[in-house]
């Protein structure tokens, strides 16, 4: 399985550097801005793009100008560890990190508990319409998503060309509950309430350990 999620993850980083479209990234972030999720959202967690990423440099800034407190990931690369911390200035309060990505400066970003987030926006290389996702291989989001309150709400932003039918997943990568694409709203569980459920009481009981 190993080998078949990072061959998946290079023909769907190329695929996505290829077809990269700032106008379906803007669509995208403009289709949640309008959601229930986002406006009653005090808090959000929210990857900072790089490279061919859905561009979210656009939507922190304006969570922030709507006065939500606003965070971003720190990850500590030894332990595996990652934390969300709450930026006061956008872009300032970020510098390079690992592999150049932008991160917040721990000095002066204090952490955002999971407990905390309302609205999370879930990273990756590519997903299904069923909500499995192929992240990047080092399993921070997996954990993290396990800690968040039953009811904060999780969201990814997915070019449609980046939706497939199936995906090399396993049983500990954790899915999300709905897609936004640059045509679209995806309830990715609907056609399997079940699975829904199950991940619930999943998260519920991970959340009151």
């Amino acid at each position: 399985m190993k080998h078949a999620k990072k061959a998946a993850r290079r023909k769907i980083l190329a695929l996505r550097d290829a077809a990269h479209d700032p106008a379906a990234d803007a669509a995208m972030i403009q289709t949640l801005t309008a959601l229930d999720a986002y406006q009653k959202a005090k808090t959000l967690a929210c990857y900072v793009s790089y490279g061919s990423e859905v561009d979210t440099h656009p939507l922190i800034a304006r969570a922030l100008a709507d006065g939500k407190a606003v965070a971003v990931p720190y990850c500590v690369m030894k332990t595996h560890e990652m934390k969300m911390l709450t930026l006061s200035h956008f872009p300032d309060d970020l510098k390079p990190g690992t592999m150049g990505i932008l991160e917040p400066d721990p000095a002066i970003c204090p952490e955002m508990t999971p407990d905390a987030i309302d609205l999370l926006i879930v990273p990756g290389v590519g997903f299904t319409e069923g909500g499995e996702r192929l992240g990047y291989g080092g399993g921070f989001y997996d954990r993290y998503l396990l800690r968040l309150r039953p009811d904060a709400t999780r969201i990814a932003l997915v070019p449609e060309c980046l939706l497939f039918d199936a995906l090399p997943t396993e049983d500990h990568d954790q899915r999300v509950p709905v897609i936004i694409t640059e045509r679209r709203i995806i309830d990715c569980y609907h056609t399997d309430p079940s699975h829904e459920t199950a991940i619930k009481q999943e998260r519920e009981a991970n959340y009151d350990a």
